[in-house]
């Protein structure tokens, strides 16, 4: 009878096998990227071709090695071993290195980068121009190199008064990056250049990778000075160079863009410019002299009375205006006033009649209503004590009282008084 085999233990001989198999110790594999999306810790994806579909794990600690991003469809070439999962019985490439296929790992990574920025509009912020009479100028490369001598010599040759201040970096290798933006913020916080050179000579991609970097890129936009970028030979293209607000293709052309001006073409032009404010000013000095002499010559200053002959004829034009213009005025109003005076006559004739016949009723109402006219016909007024006397309880016996009449008065002495019901 056939000894039967579980299913673990088929497996664990399986994955003996997978281990122990020389050649599947370190294989080469070319393949297209699929099933990938990105995780936290390791990747899972797949490597497939027109015939076959490989599972493939790549560990944390390779996947942060990579220099460029995974992408579906990329094609690849991985560097890795076989191994058998137990728990399901799948095997899978374990990758322990990655590359594309057909572009090299930096070049993609360089590539995809680039793309980044330029999507995020980098490329177009620094757009500054160049000052043209630098007084100080940071370089930020290499102590030893042959750059800063090309740009020490060609700023001395065509503009010696501009001081150099070199801030030496690494520009390759691993400490390369943090030198580089360490040098940076150091020319930033100085805070005092007209103008920043970066560069170094050229090289392979990886000898000028530093330039590549995004920390660098991303410092490089914090600047307050314009950067002209000077890396590698002029075929030689980084991620700097589209950052910066300048590119120049060797170290002496650097120098050229940061002194745009040469010192003895500044001297020309300011011989040119002292002549042209001397002929100026001596055609100025022409035409002051020119018209002083018409000035001179004018007979606003040789016949002075010339100049009021006009006001004059003006001035008597217009008193005779305004004599005119009395008379007339006088003519008018004093027809008018030969209109109205006979009108006005009459009317305060008019005026005077009803005035006195208003006079006249007003007296005889007043005539109606006095006191003297009452007395004309029969009565009397009696005081006593100045008190004019109006009842019977008033008088005041064996008094004298007045007695006003209408012709005069009467004074009498009270000997009796009755009062009636």
């Amino acid at each position: 009878m056939a000894d039967y085999l579980t299913v673990s233990a088929l497996t664990s001989y399986l994955k003996r096998k997978f281990t122990a198999d020389p050649y599947l110790k370190e294989v080469y594999v070319t393949g297209e990227i699929s099933n990938y999306r990105q995780r936290p810790g390791h990747q899972y994806f797949s490597l497939k071709d027109d015939g076959a579909v490989l599972n493939a794990t790549m560990f944390k600690f390779a996947f942060q090695k990579l220099q460029f991003k995974l992408e579906p469809g990329m094609k690849v070439n991985a560097v890795g071993h076989m191994d058998l999962y137990g728990p399901n019985g799948s095997y899978s490439l374990i990758i322990d290195k990655l590359e594309p296929d057909g572009v090299g790992a930096l070049y993609q990574a360089y590539e995809q980068l680039k793309a980044k920025l330029a999507e995020e509009g980098l490329f177009n912020q620094l757009q500054r121009p160049i000052p043209r009479f630098p007084k100080k100028i940071a370089v930020i490369t290499s102590p030893s190199g042959a750059v800063i001598r090309d740009i020490m010599t060609t700023v001395q040759r065509r503009y010696p008064i501009a001081e150099i201040v070199l801030y030496p970096a690494v520009v390759q290798g691993d400490g390369a990056v943090p030198s580089l933006t360490a040098q940076m913020t150091a020319v930033a916080e100085a805070g005092d250049y007209d103008v920043l050179i970066m560069g170094r000579g050229g090289g392979s991609i990886e000898d000028l990778w530093a330039f590549n970097e995004e920390a660098v890129a991303r410092q490089m936009l914090t600047m307050p000075m314009p950067i002209i970028s000077s890396v590698g030979h002029e075929t030689d293209t980084t991620i700097a160079d589209f950052i910066a607000d300048q590119r120049a293709a060797t170290p002496t052309a650097a120098a050229e863009l940061a002194t745009p001006v040469p010192l003895a073409d500044l001297w020309l032009g300011i011989q040119q410019m002292q002549q042209r404010l001397v002929n100026q000013m001596q055609r100025q000095v022409v035409n002051s002299q020119e018209r002083l002499q018409r000035l001179q010559n004018s007979y606003v200053l040789t016949q002075p009375a010339r100049l009021y002959e006009g006001y004059l004829q003006r001035l008597d034009i217009a008193q005779q205006r305004l004599q005119q213009s009395v008379v007339t005025l006088v003519t008018q109003r004093r027809h008018q006033f030969d209109l109205i005076a006979p009108r006005l006559t009459n009317a305060m004739t008019r005026q005077t009649e009803n005035a006195q016949q208003r006079v006249g009723r007003a007296a005889a109402g007043l005539q109606l209503v006095s006191p003297l006219a009452i007395l004309a016909r029969g009565y009397s007024v009696v005081e006593q004590d100045g008190h004019i006397l109006n009842s019977v309880a008033d008088v005041t016996l064996q008094e004298d009282v007045l007695i006003r009449l209408s012709d005069g008065e009467v004074t009498a002495t009270v000997t009796k008084k009755e009062e009636t019901e």
